[in-house]
């Protein structure tokens, strides 16, 4: 029994497609089982690319441990965000435990919108048949 195929349509650049067409001339096959047979090998290829495990390179690491003499600064441990992240004193946290944010000290001017008139109507109670409101 034959494989179930999908069908889709593939656009080619017309170079791509003579040759595909001679191709198929000369050794007797069609162009769908030149791509099919194409996309194979390329799927293929690419699976074993990925399957090839890229060896860890501790070099960047190390060069970064002999960057820190004598075991780096004591706070190391805790503070490690402030030597990450650019903040190397540490000023930005400081402030914030202190609640001094700079940042929450800028006051934003309270703006309050106009009620607006829409032409909308309240509907009053209506009654309705069989005793409902």
């Amino acid at each position: 029994m034959a494989e179930r195929m999908i069908r889709t349509q593939v656009y080619l650049p017309p170079k791509v497609h003579v040759e595909l067409k001679r191709r198929a001339k000369k050794h007797g096959l069609t162009l769908a089982l030149q791509i099919r047979e194409a996309l194979e090998d390329y799927l293929e290829r690419a699976r074993q690319e990925e399957q090839k495990a890229r060896a860890f390179d501790p070099t960047g690491l190390f060069a970064i441990i002999d960057s820190l003499q004598g075991g780096g600064p004591p706070d190391l441990a805790e503070h490690h965000d402030k030597y990450l992240y650019s903040d190397p004193h540490g000023e930005k946290n400081r402030l914030k435990q202190k609640g001094r944010d700079p940042a929450a000290l800028k006051t934003i001017p309270i703006v309050r919108e106009r009620r607006g008139n829409y032409g909308t109507k309240k509907r009053g109670a209506r009654k309705r048949p069989g005793g409902r409101k």
